[in-house]
């Protein structure tokens, strides 16, 4: 039986009704946030995602790969439940071995591997991460649990539903003191409603190397739809108070998704790189005002936003928001800080 994509559904005919050429082509770019799978929904592996950089024309010379809710399809379902999405990390790791043999593009895709774990079982996880350390050859730099979650059913981004009230579990506190230990990081994708959340891990382990996803998920669906307002003093108040701790990074992107207020997949066409940016900029830029250019970085969330945009011109746009910013804040927008926080190490 075939699963419903849970995702935006990608027309590359559509896509291709603009088609941009690539601004500031020898811009350095790591791209810290893609997905892949190959489901019963569809199918976007390594060639895909390289195929795209190269039609972009962009400089992507990295890149980190993200545990995805879609691929919660081939976790083993008949290993310790510590153990099951042991095969995802797997999948990225071979598919980082199938893109260095793939000459379509010299990037360095899925350079780290960000998997997913189950923070609740706490010690229970030691011999779980070094066995994704070994079987990942290194690879294995952070780690990203299925977390989004809202009482409202129309607000949804992915293929899995999470439970509410999870990152409060003292469990979950202890599963995120391992990865410490390790050394690995901690992704979150969550909605602005449980940022608050969030800021209690993160005082809770200061030393804890912490990136929020999709510049925090501001809601624009459910109770939300129609009230850009009330999201925005929401989102605002608690990313103020994220900004005070120094262990937390921000990604900036996910606005291809519906639930953080794209419209441009109900459109004939596809949005330029200019109308991104007028769509983008202000989230950005009042991120980077509270986060400032250290703990911030460009992603595309690839295929997920290829529902609302292409590849070339999601950089397009990003590059137009930093038009008047310096080199030094260019590049840690677009590939330093992404080498320094997930420890990629650039041929």
């Amino acid at each position: 039986m075939n699963t419903k994509n849970p995702y935006l559904p990608i027309n590359d005919d559509w896509l291709q009704l603009c088609s941009e050429e690539p601004i500031d082509k020898d811009q350095i770019i790591i791209d810290p946030h893609h997905h892949l799978w190959d489901l019963d929904f569809g199918k976007y592996l390594h060639n895909d995602f390289l195929l795209d950089i190269k039609s972009s024309g962009h400089n992507v010379v990295a890149s980190v790969y993200i545990m995805s809710s879609a691929n919660t399809q081939i976790y083993d379902k008949f290993s310790h439940k510590e153990y099951e999405t042991i095969p995802e990390i797997i999948f990225a790791f071979n598919e980082y071995k199938n893109a260095k043999n793939n000459k379509i593009s010299h990037c360095q895709m899925n350079e780290s591997i960000v998997g997913s774990l189950d923070l609740r079982y706490g010690k229970k996880l030691i011999p779980v991460i070094e066995r994704g350390l070994e079987l990942s050859d290194g690879k294995l730099k952070g780690i990203r649990m299925l977390l989004a979650a809202h009482p409202d059913k129309s607000i949804s981004s992915g293929a899995v539903k999470s439970d509410l009230g999870i990152m409060m579990d003292p469990k979950f506190l202890d599963g995120a003191k391992i990865l410490q230990k390790f050394n690995l990081s901690l992704d979150f994708w969550i909605h602005h409603t449980q940022l608050n959340e969030m800021e209690y891990i993160a005082r809770s382990i200061p030393d804890l190397s912490i990136i929020l996803n999709h510049i925090g998920g501001p809601i624009h669906l459910g109770p939300y739809e129609g009230k850009p307002a009330l999201t925005h003093r929401e989102w605002r108040h608690s990313m103020m108070r994220l900004a005070l701790c120094p262990n937390i990074s921000v990604k900036l992107g996910g606005l291809g998704m519906a639930v953080n207020g794209s419209k441009f997949f109900k459109h004939d066409k596809p949005p330029s790189s200019e109308q991104l940016c007028e769509s983008w900029k202000p989230w950005i830029y009042e991120t980077l005002d509270l986060f400032g250019f250290d703990r911030c970085m460009f992603e595309s969330n690839f295929p997920v936003d290829k529902g609302s945009c292409s590849y070339g011109n999601l950089w397009n746009a990003f590059k137009k928001i930093t038009k008047s910013m310096s080199v030094d804040e260019k590049n840690k927008l677009f590939y330093k800080n992404a080498e320094k926080i997930y420890k990629i190490y650039l041929n």
